[in-house]
């Protein structure tokens, strides 16, 4: 089965241009992330196939659809498919009598004209739809018919189309539509929106960091006219991040927000498996949907918009469990303390009402010391200022600390003297912290 594992809209129209000219049958699966095209494609093909004199059979698959949806949409109602249709939905027929009767149909179009078939979104396909599509990719017609399906790159729910008997067929053929380059951005500038002058190369760099090459996220970031500012944070940029994030599927949510409140740290595999749940198989799809959105680049996202956006749909407490689970993280890998204490801080700033556990007021109180010390080295060494800035985060945290043990309710069996003695107690830790911080 040939693979391009990463196609452009042009490599694909030669695949199919291909077909029509040698009058060959091709199935094409063509995956992407959200905002990367797929459905643009399908236009541009069908555009393509009309202007040439072809047959264009399309259909946009929906979830909970009727049975039959996909397949009466793709026939519309066309007089040369009534038969095959009939004994499609009729349930006394053999389910191979129908496919063969629609291979047939396909067959007998493809005289007059190249045939192009076109499912955008085949994962969310009605069973019935999805099984005749099967057995026409299984055996296709002689003549130029060309089915071309799209599917999100996260989701392996295509699978139910694309089985193996199916991609060991010599015409089937899978492609991964490419993010767009910097020459592509720049392109687009100059042809598209008529841009021109000597900074349209540094116009085209900055768009291209900021959408990671998304075509839909570019489009947002020029209806924003963001070319030279800063998009806003409740703009179209960012209301098409957090669309894209959605679409992405549940693990890159997970990994987006991970990414979050971790901030610009250099992340390492257990660190991030350590916050999203799942573990490593969650974080590594979650990974791969995020880059082939181009939201993600190496283990990092460029732009606060796309933080912002992947937090903006998390209630109160569930940000809440997050920043308390990146510090519980960060502490389990050394992380410096001011590494440590950022999701505390935050946190402390997103809710200040939040009632810590025994072993999160611990934490708290132990990165409080922590931090005392370390402002003490910077001082010391000479970086009064950097010192100044830990020595207040420190005292922030470890007043909270305090306040929160004293908010604890206390046990009628546990003595107010005898709270927080024994060794690694939360008592003594914030009992230390809040005296470094006097």
């Amino acid at each position: 089965m040939p693979q391009r594992p990463d196609a452009t809209a042009t490599d694909i129209q030669d695949v199919v241009r291909t077909s029509y000219r040698t009058r060959r049958p091709r199935v094409l699966l063509v995956t992407g992330g959200p905002g990367c095209g797929r459905t643009t494609l399908l236009d541009l093909l069908a555009r393509r196939t009309d202007a040439a004199g072809g047959h264009v059979l399309r259909a946009a698959a929906r979830p909970h659809a009727r049975p039959w949806q996909v397949l009466r949409e793709l026939t519309r109602g066309r007089a040369e498919f009534a038969r095959s249709l009939a004994l499609a939905e009729d349930r006394a027929w053999h389910p191979d009598t129908a496919a063969a009767a629609f291979r047939a149909d396909l067959d007998t179009l493809a005289g007059s004209g190249p045939v192009l078939l076109c499912v955008d979104d085949v994962r969310r396909a009605d069973p019935q739809s999805l099984a005749q599509l099967r057995a026409l990719a299984r055996r296709m017609p002689a003549g130029p018919v060309v089915l071309v399906a799209t599917a999100a790159g996260h989701d392996t729910r295509w699978e139910d189309l694309f089985t193996l008997p199916v991609l060991r067929r010599p015409y089937v053929e899978c492609a991964r539509l490419a993010l767009l380059t910097t020459a592509d951005v720049e392109r687009i500038l100059r042809e598209e929106r008529h841009v021109d002058g000597p900074d349209v190369p540094r116009a085209a760099a900055r768009l291209h960091r900021l959408s990671g090459g998304n075509p839909g996220l570019l489009r947002a970031l020029l209806a924003e006219n963001a070319a030279f500012q800063h998009p806003s944070c409740d703009g179209p940029f960012a209301r098409a991040v957090g669309d894209c994030l959605h679409d992405s599927g549940p693990e890159a949510v997970a990994v987006a927000r991970a990414l979050a409140v971790l901030g610009d740290r250099p992340l390492n595999a257990s660190l991030l498996e350590a916050m999203v749940d799942g573990a490593a198989p969650a974080a590594l799809a979650g990974l791969a949907a995020l880059r082939g959105s181009g939201l993600l680049d190496g283990l990092g996202r460029r732009e606060p918009a796309v933080r912002a956006a992947a937090l903006a749909g998390h209630d109160l407490r569930s940000r809440t469990r997050q920043w308390w689970r990146a510090a519980h993280a960060l502490r389990a890998v050394r992380a410096t303390p001011s590494e440590v204490a950022a999701p505390l801080l935050a946190l402390m700033a997103d809710d200040p009402g939040a009632r810590p556990r025994d072993r999160d007021l611990e934490l708290m109180a132990c990165v409080a010391r922590d931090l005392f010390e370390q402002a003490h080295g910077l001082r010391e060494g000479g970086d009064g200022a950097r010192g100044i800035t830990l020595h207040q985060a420190a005292r922030r945290l470890a007043q909270c600390a305090g306040a929160a043990a004293a908010r604890e309710p206390r046990t009628p069996r546990e003595p107010k003297a005898l709270r927080g003695q024994g060794s690694g107690t939360p008592g003594i830790a914030h009992a230390r912290a809040v005296e470094l911080a006097g």
